[in-house]
């Protein structure tokens, strides 16, 4: 084939591309929206309907999220029960497939799974909904997405496919590193005091027990009761440091501070919601690493 029949080929895919709309995808979850921009990159158009800082905790879907969502190929979920509202949600966008990207991933039980030393009663025996601390956990939804991805665009599938893969060994580093630097805090401070169930898949990942104030949702309220044994436990555990949460309110955990010894430390990420520079997942667990670490390995 000679150059010019060549060059005339790649013009017309080049203009296949460029005269192909985006296909429209809605997340109900901002580290799904940031998901969906790693798989499909320029092939798709991202509607981040919680929006950057917001809480997937308090999101419910106004009529302007539903029109959006009306309008996409696929809305992305992130699955294990965290939106109630979801078979609502469905039986409303007949036409439009979602998917639940936690769904076939593996579970964990809080209470059971997850060594959580003052969890409240409330908590137990419940799917644990925060799968995305889990680096690996990141890796394989990429390949879920992709895969949605391509039955919406077949003609994309090679594409979604390989920014999984590319976004895959991205993770890959990030996962060495955040080992690297979680192996410098001590096995007896290998514990993590968050304000709620969180972090059981980054704790599960990396080697820590956790123990938190609050349930599932950062918004429940903790009795007395359950008040004491939280600090009770921080003090037979002996850790240095607690962690408050980006955009919660730290009251509790400085009272655990002031009646334990202990400090506060930076506060985490813990539902994706990282503005600016710390938006996205790379982001938030390169955050929560330094944090982590930078608290409990210090001398």
């Amino acid at each position: 084939m000679t150059q010019p029949i060549l060059s005339g080929l790649f013009t017309l895919v080049a203009a296949a591309h460029a005269s192909a709309a985006p296909m429209q995808v809605s997340a109900l979850h901002p580290l799904m929206a940031d998901l969906a921009r790693q798989v499909g990159g320029e092939r798709v158009t991202v509607f981040d309907l919680v929006g950057e800082g917001g809480s997937p905790h308090r999101f419910e879907p106004r009529p302007a999220d539903l029109a959006k969502m009306q309008s996409s190929a696929l809305v992305l979920a992130a699955g294990k029960n965290l939106e109630p509202y979801l078979s609502r949600l469905k039986e409303t966008l007949k036409e439009v497939t979602v998917v639940e990207v936690g769904r076939t991933l593996p579970s964990l039980m809080v209470g059971t799974d997850e060594d959580h030393g003052a969890n409240p009663p409330h908590a137990d025996g419940t799917v644990d909904p925060h799968w995305w601390h889990g680096v690996e956990n990141m890796r394989r939804a990429a390949r879920v997405v992709a895969l949605a991805m391509a039955e919406q665009d077949p003609a994309g599938k090679v594409n979604y496919l390989l920014n999984a893969g590319a976004y895959g060994e991205r993770l890959g580093q990030l996962q060495r590193w955040a080992r690297s630097e979680l192996a410098k805090v001590p096995q007896a401070q290998r514990k993590l005091v968050t304000a709620h169930h969180a972090f059981g898949y980054f704790a599960q990942e990396f080697g820590f027990e956790v123990i938190a104030v609050a349930g599932l949702n950062n918004e429940q309220n903790n009795t007395p009761q359950e008040l004491a044994k939280t600090i009770a436990a921080v003090r037979l555990s002996g850790v240095k440091a607690i962690f408050p949460e980006r955009t919660a309110s730290a009251k509790v955990l400085q009272s655990i501070a002031t009646a334990t010894g202990a400090s506060l430390g930076e506060p985490l990420i813990a539902d994706g919601n990282g503005t600016g520079k710390e938006a996205g997942f790379e982001a938030m667990i390169r955050h929560n690493v330094d944090a982590i670490t930078k608290a409990l390995a210090a001398p």
